[in-house]
C-alpha cells in the first residue's frame, strides 16, 4: 500500500489514456514484512488507510472503471467475473499478520542480522 500511495497518480494516467489494466491492491494495513522483523504491533508499521477502490472515480470523475473491495475468495471470484471492458481495480483486504512462512523466516533472520542477540526477536510476541 505504501508504494501505491507514492504512485497512485498513475491510475489517473491510465484512465486518461483509456487503458484497461486489472490492478490488484493488497491492503494489509501497512508493512507486514517489517512486522516479521521488529514490530508486530508497532504503530510505525501501520499506514493511513485510503478508500483505495474509490480512487479511479476520484481521479477521473465519470469513469466507467470497475472497482471492488474483496475480503473472501468468493468476492474475488465475482470481481474477476465482471466484464473487462475498462480499468478494473480490485482491493483485496488481507490480515495485517498474514505472511507466508518463508517471509516470516526471512524477517526473523533479518532481525538477527540487524539487531543481534539483544534485538526484539528475542522478546516473546514482538514479531509475527
Amino acid at each position: 500500500m505504501r508504494n501505491f500511495q507514492l504512485t497512485a497518480q498513475e491510475v489517473s494516467t491510465m484512465l486518461r489514456h483509456d487503458l484497461k489494466p486489472v490492478i490488484f491492491l493488497i491492503n494489509n494495513g501497512g508493512y507486514t514484512i517489517e512486522r516479521t522483523i521488529c514490530g508486530r504491533d508497532g504503530g510505525f508499521n501501520d499506514i493511513a488507510n485510503w478508500a483505495y477502490a474509490d480512487l479511479p472515480k476520484v481521479l477521473h470523475p465519470g469513469t466507467n472503471a470497475r472497482t471492488a473491495v474483496v475480503k473472501t475468495a468468493a468476492e474475488l471470484k465475482d470481481a474477476l467475473a465482471a466484464p473487462h471492458d475498462s480499468l478494473v481495480f480490485i482491493e483485496a483486504i488481507m490480515d495485517k499478520y498474514d505472511a507466508p512462512p518463508t517471509a516470516i523466516e526471512s524477517g526473523h533472520l533479518m532481525a538477527d542480522i540487524d539487531y543481534g542477540p539483544r534485538g526484539p526477536q528475542h522478546r516473546p510476541g514482538v514479531q509475527i
